[in-house]
């Protein structure tokens, strides 16, 4: 099984050549498949799916052979629908490996994709109708042979079209019919001519060749820019206006999604209107700013596996206790709450387990910015999640607060 014409390219790789030879094949600018990977890989790992699956099956320029053969020997003696069902399912153990700790599913790459093809590919490629010729001579075929359609095909190389002009002058002698010769005379001898290829520089004219139709002048509409820019100016003034006069609390993230938002209302009029320049790369900007602001950062500290415990109200620590990656495990199932005390646990990216106290009056305040959260009270999973569990028995008696964060990960209350 050969996957032609399509091949990793040899020139012009940044890693593999996979957007390389993809945006050879449909004549795009590589960078644009290279974003739209590093897209891709956000949104559920599909891209690092993708590209692995690609560096596995797809041949590099001058090969025809899987590169899983050459990198895996067992398996040649797979067959090919073998290799590429196992290429298949490394793919899906990726995308959920890599897909359960990003924020981001893969349901906004199938909008994405119908945007795509609806928007770019069907008025790129539109269907043609076929076309056919027939044989150039109808006295040419003997009596009684229906006539046969062929596809026209230009010849591509020297011999293609050296044995095209044999064919034409077979036919011309055919129709002119052979030349009257005596009965007597020999038979003429045929005389053969040396064939010297075409330079490369100087190829033969095709005949009957129609230079393709110009390309057509897009349709880019004035008036989408100034409407693009009013709807962010009006966004971005509401959201203020709502900060300052209302009181309420707007985040950096929501003037990012807002001027993501109005660039992508104004690629989807620009489908039907025409798009205008700079539209399309500032909406890429745009959307790769919101995704790196979504993204949480992880704090500095620690980094690595700890479990403590914490019998005593002198053992609680009085700062707060950072990780930077890794899994805390905290038991105060053994401590006794004779003061009202607080203390803070921060982590960047990992599993945050806390024991509460047997008994006592406990306050747990909670926020996850990207992941799950498993409690007394409930079990969430999300991005920006935030909460509070309380277990008061005796007012009168002190309270001990627990406050907990996580980036990227899990906190767990028991």
């Amino acid at each position: 099984m050969e996957l032609t014409p399509l091949r990793r390219a040899s020139s012009g790789a940044v890693l593999g050549g996979v957007c390389a030879g993809l945006a050879r094949r449909w004549q795009v600018d590589p960078i644009v498949l290279r974003l739209a990977m590093v897209l891709l890989a956000l949104l559920g790992g599909l891209g690092v799916a993708f590209y692995v699956g690609a560096l596995l099956l797809v041949p590099k320029d001058g090969s025809t052979e899987f590169p899983l053969y050459r990198l895996a020997p067992f398996t040649r003696a797979w067959s090919p629908a073998a290799a590429i069902g196992t290429v298949v399912c490394l793919g899906v153990l990726i995308t959920v490996a890599i897909g359960s700790w990003l924020p981001f599913g893969a349901a906004p790459v199938v909008g994405l994709g119908f945007l795509w093809y609806f928007g770019f590919h069907r008025r790129r490629h539109p269907q043609r109708p076929g076309t056919s010729t027939l044989l150039p001579d109808a006295d040419a075929t003997p009596a009684g042979t229906p006539s046969v359609s062929v596809p026209p095909t230009a010849p591509q190389t020297d011999f293609e079209r050296a044995a095209a002009a044999w064919r034409e002058r077979v036919a011309q002698e055919q129709r002119s019919g052979p030349a009257p010769t005596p009965t007597n005379d020999p038979q003429p001898t045929l005389q053969f001519a040396e064939y010297r290829p075409t330079p490369p520089t100087a190829p033969a004219a095709v005949p009957d060749w129609t230079p393709p139709a110009p390309r057509a002048r897009r349709n880019r509409p004035k008036w989408l820019w100034p409407l693009v820019l009013c709807l962010i100016g009006g966004g971005l003034a509401t959201l203020a206006v709502l900060s300052v006069a209302g009181g309420i609390h707007v985040p950096p993230l929501a003037y990012a999604a807002t001027v993501l938002g109005t660039f992508g209302l104004g690629l989807l009029l620009a489908a039907f209107a025409g798009r205008p320049r700079g539209l399309l790369p500032l909406t890429v900007i745009a959307a790769l700013v919101t995704i790196a602001m979504m993204a949480p950062m992880p704090r500095p500290g620690k980094v690595g596996s700890e479990a403590v415990s914490y019998t005593t109200m002198a053992e609680l620590p009085t700062t707060e206790q950072n990780y930077a990656a890794g899994d805390v495990s905290v038991d105060l199932s053994g401590l006794e709450i004779i003061e009202t005390r607080q203390f803070h646990y921060s982590q960047g990216a990992g599993t945050l387990a806390v024991v509460l106290p047997r008994t006592g009056n406990v306050i747990v305040e909670w926020s996850v910015g990207a992941g799950d959260y498993s409690g007394p009270d409930a079990e969430r999973d999300g991005i920006d999640l935030k909460g509070s569990y309380q277990r008061v028995t005796n007012p009168a008696a002190p309270v001990l607060t627990v406050v907990l964060h996580t980036g990227v990960g899990e906190v767990s209350v028991s």
